[in-house]
């Protein structure tokens, strides 16, 4: 994933705004912008940037079989193969219990592991953070320009970049939408006795 720093984007923010620098009461301001803007835009879609799928051994325990702990992710899908690499691989149903994915079909399970399709759950920025998305960058630049319009009092202002930023994250929208079939597994569900989930690439 490509990826800006804090204070990349701080700068960017700086030059579209004019700004030679920022007070500690901006700094405070811009940060809290920042997170509430791309926490907004995190959930807008399965970012394929923010998607991973790996593959992982199975544990044991009272309850059944169950993979590990979904730590800060969230959970899409699970697979008993690879969907991307195999055309037979299947959707494994799962309950979520105490952080662990809990397997509900013992008989799709082949060697011991599965494929989990996870998405990275939204973990707020600081100062000196590195790993912002670099596709929110146009977004967030208007997006957190237009907070600070609004906080001047400034409203038209703050209405056009809003309609900026808004502009910048659809297209960014639109791009996946047009990519998504090299980013996630499609699915086509027919009918039978075992009602299972085929892959189809």
């Amino acid at each position: 994933m490509q990826a800006i720093t804090f204070t990349e984007l701080k700068k960017r923010f700086q030059s579209v705004a004019g700004l030679a620098t920022l007070d500690a009461t901006d700094e405070f301001f811009f940060l809290n912008s920042l997170n509430n803007r791309l926490r907004d835009a995190w959930t807008r879609m399965d970012w394929p940037e923010l998607i991973n799928l790996n593959s992982v051994s199975i544990s044991s325990d009272a309850t059944g079989n169950y993979v590990g702990s979904t730590g800060d992710k969230d959970i899409l899908e699970v697979w008993n193969k690879n969907p991307y690499l195999d055309r037979t691989a299947r959707k494994i149903p799962y309950n979520l219990i105490d952080s662990k994915i809990y397997l509900n079909v013992d008989e799709f399970i082949y060697n011991n592991e599965v494929h989990v399709l996870e998405k990275k759950s939204f973990v707020p920025y600081t100062e000196t953070s590195t790993d912002i998305p670099a596709i929110f960058e146009n977004y967030l630049t208007s997006a957190i320009l237009s907070d600070f319009y609004r906080g001047d009092g400034q409203v038209e202002q703050a209405q056009r970049e809003d309609g900026r930023a808004e502009e910048f994250l659809l297209r960014q929208i639109d791009r996946v939408e047009k990519l998504q079939q090299q980013n996630k597994p499609t699915i086509q569900s027919y009918n039978n006795q075992s009602q299972n989930s085929l892959i189809y690439q």
